[in-house]
């Protein structure tokens, strides 16, 4: 039986999850030989470029102008650098997964990628963020991101945790973490953690999280990578008559 005919299939009730709670478990979106494709792919970009300078490249935890191996590395658009990645099945299911959760049109639909790394040992927790909080409040969005592990994802390596029904609240106040400029990263201290649910994952499983879902990741505890490709798709963008203040994005 095809791929596409054994994973990645939804229903109401992760669609009502989503409504509800902002995100959505999916056990398996990915097959064990796509993961295996998608591992190669991702290592082989992470070589290529994963070096200080190089375009679509960011060390989000670390400073831009600090030495030493980076803190939790990511590459924007890899598919820039892998066009493959849009070719395979992988990519044409999550598109008809977001197409499901946005009820909007695949064709609608604008996307990229984005690859995280937690390093073993050493890879920097990702703190409490809403992916909005990084976008221009000149322009609304509706949107999502399907992030799919190619690792087991566990508290112990950084899996995702979120605030259930934070997304129908506003964009919290962030700020670069540690208050420092140096770092692109944002985090809010606006949420209260006590409420969060932790979503381990296996190599194949994805967590389906909308634009204003406070999320946050561990650091990498273990011996082993966490490796995450997340896809993120979204509405044509519509411009805000009265946009609000942002002022952490005011950086270099």
């Amino acid at each position: 039986m095809d791929a596409m005919e054994v994973v990645g299939t939804i229903d109401h009730r992760d669609r009502e999850e989503f409504r509800s709670r902002g995100f959505a478990i999916l056990p398996q979106v990915a097959s064990e030989s796509e993961v295996a494709w998608l591992r190669q792919a991702y290592d082989r970009l992470f070589v290529r470029r994963a070096t200080p300078g190089a375009e679509d490249f960011y060390d989000i935890a670390g400073q831009r102008d600090r030495e030493g191996p980076p803190l939790l590395p990511q590459i924007i658009k890899p598919e820039k650098y892998v066009p493959e990645l849009l070719d395979s099945p992988h990519f044409a299911r999550c598109r008809s997964i977001a197409a499901a959760f946005l009820d909007m049109a695949e064709e609608e639909l604008e996307f990229y990628g984005h690859a995280i790394l937690k390093p073993p040992r050493y890879g920097a927790p990702t703190p409490w963020h809403q992916d909005e909080a990084y976008m221009d409040p000149r322009w609304r969005r509706r949107g999502l991101s399907i992030w799919t592990t190619l690792d087991e994802a566990t508290v112990e390596s950084g899996c995702l945790h979120y605030l259930p029904g934070g997304h129908r609240g506003p964009v919290l106040p962030h700020h670069h973490i540690d208050n420092d400029d140096r770092i692109r990263g944002l985090m809010t201290d606006d949420v209260d953690p006590t409420s969060a649910v932790a979503c381990p994952l296996a190599p194949g499983g994805a967590v389906v999280h909308d634009f204003r879902t406070p999320h946050y990741a561990g650091p990498n505890l273990t011996d082993q990578p966490r490796r995450a490709y997340v896809l993120v798709f979204m509405s044509a963008p519509a411009e805000v008559a009265d946009p609000e203040p942002r002022p952490w994005m005011d950086w270099g």
